[in-house]
């Protein structure tokens, strides 16, 4: 079974792939293909705008050690689809092993390509391993996000043993045009304290937009920028937008992604944001 697979250690781990394919008839998206198994689950609430969404569920209630999670789309031609996830992937102490997230998506001609999951919450001794690979046409439009706690505030907790490794690759017409690296190691709380690392915060998230706009979209999401408890700055170049967020908690980033998102997209923000 997918979701069943033994760690050397005995233990039951959990296993998910999930992907769905979209193609444009009529004038509108409509869902071509999907598949799940394991503990990943697809759903597809009703959608009144041009852009449906899909919403990928890790049933496991978690990631640890030894666990792993595959999620994929595909875009057709001239396609418009948001992605997101149910809720905050939390990833829980590892007793052995790391866990495991991959993400592919593939952008063909003329498609849009929102790519939304909620936070992903890193719990103390945490070991997560983590993979976004994007592949997209000349012309087509990537809005690309990944939100990071690092323990939450109210909850008293403090993060020292993790290890967390995420990169980001992105090709558009065949060539490399994007490539990011985090790697958080412990003690956690003393290698992000400096100026030059987070200044003590404890969620960040990173936003890209690789699109044939993106560079005459910087001035104007620069004024959107503007959010009491959050820090956060722009920069375009070579077809990219790049936004960084920063905050000392949970609750005023993602306030602050509720709002920036609602006025940089032309579609309503996934409903699963708001709840």
């Amino acid at each position: 079974m997918l979701d069943a697979g033994l760690q050397s250690d005995g233990l039951q781990r959990a296993r998910g792939r999930a992907s769905v394919g979209f193609v444009r008839k009529a004038g509108t998206t409509r869902l071509a293909d999907m598949h799940q198994a394991g503990c990943a689950k697809v759903l597809l609430p009703a959608s009144y705008d041009d852009m449906p969404q899909a919403v990928f569920i890790n049933t496991s209630g978690g990631v640890t050690g030894g666990d792993r999670l595959q999620w994929q789309a595909v875009a057709g031609p001239g396609t418009s689809v948001a992605l997101t996830t149910q809720a905050a992937e939390r990833i829980y102490k590892a007793s052995s092993g790391e866990g495991q997230i991959e993400t592919s998506l593939k952008l063909a001609e003329g498609a849009v390509l929102d790519w939304l999951p909620q936070e992903t919450i890193l719990f103390e001794g945490a070991r997560l391993r983590r993979r976004l690979n994007v592949e997209m046409a000349d012309d087509a439009s990537a809005l690309l996000l990944e939100p990071l706690v690092l323990g939450r505030k109210a909850m008293g907790e403090t993060l020292d043993d993790v290890a967390m490794n995420d990169q980001w690759r992105v090709t558009r017409g065949g060539k490399l045009v994007y490539a990011d690296a985090l790697s958080l190691i412990a003690p956690l709380t003393r290698t992000t304290a400096g100026s030059a690392t987070l200044a003590g915060a404890r969620a960040l998230a990173t936003l890209v937009y690789i699109a044939p706009d993106a560079e005459a979209r910087l001035e104007p999401t620069r004024r959107m920028l503007d959010f009491d408890a959050v820090g956060a700055a722009a920069s375009a170049w070579n077809g990219h937008l790049v936004v960084r967020f920063m905050a000392a908690d949970a609750q005023p980033l993602r306030q602050a992604l509720i709002r920036f998102l609602s006025e940089f997209r032309p579609c309503a923000l996934p409903r699963v944001w708001h709840m």
